[in-house]
C-alpha cells in the first residue's frame, strides 16, 4: 500500500512538471503567438482607442473554420517606432467564437505607442464531443 502511495505522488509530480513546461513560451518581439498557423483559423480586425489605464486594443476576432472556436486569447502589444515591444498584454475573448463568424475584444492597459500589434496567442477547436486542442 505505501509502494502505491509512492507510485501516485510520483506521477502527480510528474504530470504537475510537463503542465509547467508548456506554460514556459512567454510573448515577446519575436514570440507572438504560442499556436503557430493561427492565421489559417483566424483574422483580426482592430484599432486602438484611449482607455482608462492607458491605449485599448478592440476589435474583432474572425473564425474562418468550421468549427467553434474556445478559450482563445489575444496578445496585444505596443511598438515603438523602431518595432520594439514597449507592453503587452493577454486577453480572453469571452465565450466561444461560433464557426466562420465573429467575436468583439477588447485588451485594455497598453501604454501610448506608435503603432500597436495584435495576435491569436492561444485557442481550442471544439469538436463535436468536446474540447480538441491543437
Amino acid at each position: 500500500m505505501n509502494s502505491m502511495r509512492v507510485l501516485i505522488a510520483v506521477l502527480v509530480l510528474a504530470a504537475a512538471g510537463c503542465a509547467g513546461g508548456a506554460s514556459a513560451v512567454s510573448p515577446s518581439a519575436s514570440v507572438t503567438t504560442a499556436m503557430q498557423g493561427w492565421e489559417h483559423y483566424f483574422t483580426l480586425d482592430y484599432a486602438a482607442a484611449p482607455g482608462r489605464d492607458g491605449n485599448d486594443i478592440e476589435g474583432y476576432v474572425y473564425n474562418n473554420y468550421g468549427s467553434p472556436m474556445a478559450q482563445v486569447q489575444i496578445l496585444a502589444q505596443a511598438l515603438d517606432g523602431t518595432g520594439n515591444v514597449v507592453g503587452q498584454r493577454l486577453a480572453w475573448v469571452h465565450g466561444v467564437v461560433p464557426p466562420l463568424d465573429r467575436s468583439y475584444f477588447r485588451v485594455g492597459g497598453l501604454p501610448p505607442a506608435p503603432r500597436y500589434r495584435a495576435t491569436v496567442w492561444a485557442f481550442d477547436v471544439v469538436q463535436s464531443g468536446g474540447l480538441f486542442e491543437r
